[in-house]
Order: structure tokens, then C-alpha cells, then sequence
């Protein structure tokens, strides 16, 4: 497809690539509709529009630079708070809620596998759907590549699954609203907002206000994700090197499930050293972002109409994870707003759980959500192998 910046013209999609992040950014933090969906959503939704404007290339080297190397760079960063004694300590009864949406997923995903059982790609589908949901898009990545899933298939199906989260953020920023809700569930963190808070400050660039980052902390993050990316790559080439079997090669073979677990590991044995990494949510949300853009830069609406009975199939593990969070929570004694928080990191991941906390005024919410969420990272993926491997 002709387009007006051509492809080979590295430059200009860099710039175009920057650009969008830089604006997906911005309007987060600076309009409340911003606000409302959050960076990702915005990255992957204006960006999709340059490209079906034919303005954007669908594909291009810079694309493929960005998902070869920002995106698994981006993982360990996000990670080097992803201490999991402080995450069980300090993420309180919002550990339990998040695993009770977690086993709506995963129910959800085996529903809807049996339903579309005679898919040839169904294991891979059921793979992406469950890591996804369970801990966010940067999952359905790794579990498209263990399950040897068609990159280009991949892209469309990530962008529908964000399309489907902004559905999501929508359906849990208003459903606390309802009479419904508020008459079946305790609503104390709404009840505080509407009470006092001043809603006319951003809470999103309140939350990225800035801090006390200097050149050394930003090389020495920078340093620690490229040292676990690259041990990450020779493990990984080592034990796709061998005779090993299959579940060991999707465990310990694919690069996102060994970064996840080094820096899950080093996290949680040196958490002092990397809780003194500031930048590195930073810089790891700056480049999730910009990978978020180019999935809207490489996505065609044919491209994603394709993919629909996965989207179906999507919606459906969504809607579930909605209705068991909510039953379960309810049965549980939980509010609804740590309902929605814990639906949320599980689809969305910790970024989503912390837009939607920031969005609502729910800031006692906001770590709790961040710490489920990276959780989220580390447990998603082997579900999803687990689901997976169980349609093979």
C-alpha cells in the first residue's frame, strides 16, 4: 500500500513514531477524555488513524527495530519495582481480588477454546487471550511468539485487545455509577472523591510530576536493561539450542518469560538497589508507549476485521473476567472500586490499573493496582503456556 511517508524513509517515521507517543502522552496528562482511556489506548488509536489515512507506512524497518529491541527493553524497567515480598506485603486485599479476576480469565479462555476448539491457531489464540488478560499486551507479545504466531497476526490482535480495553476502562469509570453497584457494594473511595477532592487538577500529571532523576540513575537504568536483556538472549538461544522438550523451550526459550523472571528475581533479592533506579518507570513507560504507536502504524482496519472471532472470542473472556470480579468480589466483601481496580490490572496491566485509579481519584488505589499488575507480568505468561499447551 502507497503511503506518503514511504517506508525506507527512516527518518520521518521516527519522527511520525515519536511524535504520536509524545502526544498520546501529553493528552493523558493534560485533557481528562486523555485521562479517561489512557496513553496506550490513544498511542495505538491515533496512530491507526495516519495509517488507514494512508499517511504512515503498515510496515517499515524502524517498526521492526522498535518491536525487536525498545519493546524487550522496555520490560525490565517496568520490573525493577517488581519486588514480590513487598508486592504480597503491600498490595493488601487487592492481591486476592486480582486472582479472583485472574481465574475469571483463565476460566473464560478454556470457554471460549472449547467453543472455537476447531481453529487450527486456537491454542495460540487461547495462549495470547489468557497471558493478555491476565497481565496486559505486552504478555499476548510473548505468548504469540512462544505459540509461533504470525507477527502481522499478532499486531492485529494486540490492537484489538486494546481497542477492547478502552471498552473495559469505560465500562468500569461509569459502572460505579449505577444504582446497582451502589446498593450491592461498599463505595468508599468514591464516596471521598465526590466529597472533596478538586477535580479540576490532572491527577495523571500529578502522578508523573517530576522527580529527583539525574545522568547516573538514567545510564545505570539503562545499564541493568541491557545486562538482563542480553542474559536473557543467551539463555535463550542456549535452550532453543538443545534437545530439551517442548514445555521447556516455551518456559525457558522465549525471551520475555526469562526477562520477566531474571528481574522478577533480582527485584526481589536487591530491592533497595533497583528502588533507587529512578527513570526507569519512566523510561519504560516512553517506550511501551512508542511501541504501543507503532501497532496503530501497522494496523490496517482490514487487518483487525480479519482477526474477528478472536475478538469475539476477547470480548467474551472480558466480559467474564468482569462478571466473576465483581460476584466473587461482592461474596468477598470487597468494594467496588477495588473490583474494578483488580479487573483492570488484570487486562490492562499495571499502567491501565493505575490510569484508571489516577482518572477516578482513587489514589489510595493507585500503588496497590501498580503492584497486582506487575504481578500480572510475571504470572501471565506461564498461564497462558498452561492454557495454550492444553488446545494443542
Amino acid at each position: 500500500m502507497n503511503s506518503l511517508i514511504s517506508s525506507d524513509n527512516v527518518l520521518l517515521v521516527w519522527m511520525i513514531v515519536i511524535v504520536m507517543t509524545t502526544f498520546a502522552i501529553f493528552a493523558e496528562q493534560k485533557f481528562k477524555w486523555g485521562a479517561f482511556i489512557g496513553s496506550a489506548v490513544i498511542a495505538i488509536f491515533f496512530s491507526m488513524i495516519l495509517c488507514n489515512l494512508h499517511i504512515t507506512p503498515t510496515s517499515s524497518p524502524v517498526y521492526t527495530a522498535i518491536g525487536a529491541y525498545v519493546l524487550p527493553l522496555s520490560i525490565p524497567l517496568l520490573l525493577f519495582k517488581c519486588n514480590v515480598r513487598k508486592i504480597i506485603k503491600e498490595s493488601g486485599k487487592e492481591f486476592i481480588y486480582f486472582h479472583i479476576a485472574a481465574v475469571g480469565t483463565v476460566a473464560a479462555a478454556f470457554i471460549c477454546g472449547f467453543i472455537w476448539h476447531s481453529k487450527e491457531e486456537i491454542a495460540g489464540v487461547a495462549a495470547m487471550t489468557s497471558g493478555a488478560f491476565v497481565g496486559g499486551t505486552v504478555n499476548l507479545v510473548a505468548m504469540g511468539n512462544v505459540f509461533n504466531m504470525d507477527a502481522q497476526y499478532i499486531n492485529a490482535v494486540a490492537v484489538g485487545a486494546n481497542i477492547l480495553l478502552g471498552f473495559l476502562m469505560l465500562l468500569l469509570s461509569v459502572a460505579g455509577n449505577f444504582k446497582f453497584f451502589r446498593s450491592h457494594f461498599r463505595h468508599p473511595y468514591i464516596d471521598e472523591f465526590e466529597s472533596g477532592a478538586d477535580k479540576t487538577k490532572s491527577m495523571a500529571a500529578q502522578y508523573w510530576k517530576p522527580k529527583n532523576i539525574s545522568l547516573l540513575t538514567l545510564a545505570m537504568c539503562l545499564a541493568a536493561t541491557f545486562v538482563i536483556t542480553g542474559i536473557s538472549s543467551v539463555i535463550c538461544t542456549a535452550v532453543n539450542a538443545t534437545d530439551a522438550p517442548m514445555i521447556v523451550k516455551q518456559l525457558f526459550g522465549n525471551i520475555y518469560l526469562i526477562m520477566t523472571l531474571i528481574t522478577a528475581t533480582v527485584s526481589t533479592i536487591f530491592p533497595d538497589f533497583f528502588a533507587k533506579l529512578e527513570g526507569a518507570e519512566e523510561l519504560g513507560n516512553l517506550a511501551i508507549t512508542i511501541w504501543f504507536t507503532t501497532l496503530g502504524c501497522a494496523a490496517t482496519a482490514k487487518d483487525v476485521l480479519a482477526v474477528g472471532y478472536v475478538l469475539v472470542f476477547m470480548a467474551i473472556v472480558i466480559v467474564i473476567n468482569f462478571l466473576v470480579s465483581m460476584f466473587f468480589g461482592h461474596m468477598a466483601k470487597g468494594s467496588y472500586e477495588e473490583m474494578a481496580i483488580a479487573s483492570c490490572a488484570t487486562v490492562g496491566g499495571p499502567t491501565t490499573a493505575a490510569a484508571l485509579a489516577i482518572n477516578k481519584g482513587w489514589g489510595d488505589l493507585i500503588v496497590p493496582g501498580i503492584l497486582v499488575g506487575l504481578w500480572g507480568y510475571i504470572i501471565g505468561n506461564y498461564l497462558g503456556v498452561v492454557v495454550g499447551d492444553f488446545f494443542l
